[in-house]
């Protein structure tokens, strides 16, 4: 097994297994990788869709350890290594979901009513 992201700052988005889900992010660092899983100290993100700018449309875990299936995961984003994915988060000019670190880092796109 390759550790590949071993050590680096991700975001991972996991599947959606029907298209009323809430959709579910995941912003850290990677601690391991398995066979089975890639383990992640970082924090999640819920929500439905970002079409508004509330903060109260998202939920946002604590930051701990989790470990994901890799059948769980859609897609996974190097990010910068100087993410802050304990930093707060808010909404962007654009609507964008962000974490307010230095990088201004995206945590999910905002999406056209409908999409």
């Amino acid at each position: 097994m390759n550790d590949y992201f071993k050590g680096k700052n991700v975001r991972i988005r996991c599947r959606k297994d029907y298209p009323e889900a809430h959709s579910h992010i995941m912003i850290g660092k990677v601690r391991a990788e398995t066979r089975n899983c890639i383990v992640v100290e970082g924090r999640t993100f819920h929500f439905r869709h970002l079409v508004d700018g509330l903060r109260s449309q998202v939920s946002c875990g604590d930051t701990m350890v989790r470990g994901i299936p890799w059948n769980n995961i859609e897609i996974i984003h190097e990010l910068s290594p100087k993410t802050d994915y304990k930093a707060d988060f808010d909404f962007d000019k654009n609507g964008n979901l962000i974490l307010l670190d230095s990088k201004k880092t995206v945590i999910a796109l905002r999406r056209e009513e409908g999409q």
